[in-house]
């Protein structure tokens, strides 16, 4: 028998689905999180969303140089002195999970994953991936729904 792609087993597979469902669901709640109450305030007040188009833009691109930066590796210093603290714990190497990881971790469909926090991706690419959605979000707006287009 030859190495070739049926080497790879159904488990890791499956391992790997469940990380992008949980990382699928942080992201629309992360989305959802910036664009619903922009959305709402200014469509109730102004009528249209030129501003929220602006703002989710300037918020996505600002949380991509974060989320960028922090996936940087670490020192050697730095990651001799990080501590994984369990599986169940809220923290993993030294670093917190934040109140929207809890959130889009206790609403289906990531709720059925059952995955540790040690197994999903890193905080820092789940919040790259929901700056680079919300970024898609603002384009969305200008170039699918034309907002902001003048006529």
């Amino acid at each position: 028998m030859s190495a070739s792609s049926s080497d790879v087993s159904a488990d890791a597979v499956e391992a790997f689905g469940l990380k992008v469902v949980d990382l699928a669901t942080y992201v629309v709640v992360l989305v959802a999180l910036v664009f619903v109450p922009l959305g709402a305030l200014e469509w109730s007040t102004f009528g249209g969303l030129v501003f929220t188009k602006w703002i989710t833009f300037l918020l996505g691109a600002g949380l991509a140089a974060y989320a960028s930066l922090k996936l940087r590796p670490a020192s050697p210093k730095r990651r001799a002195t990080a501590v994984d603290a369990g599986a169940n714990s809220a923290t993993v190497g030294n670093v917190k999970v934040s109140r929207v990881q809890r959130l889009a971790a206790a609403i289906p469909p990531a709720r059925w994953t059952a995955l540790s926090v040690s197994e999903r991706f890193s905080p820092n690419v789940k919040r790259f991936v929901g700056a680079v959605a919300i970024v898609a979000t603002s384009m969305a707006l200008e170039f699918v729904f034309g907002v902001g287009i003048g006529t």
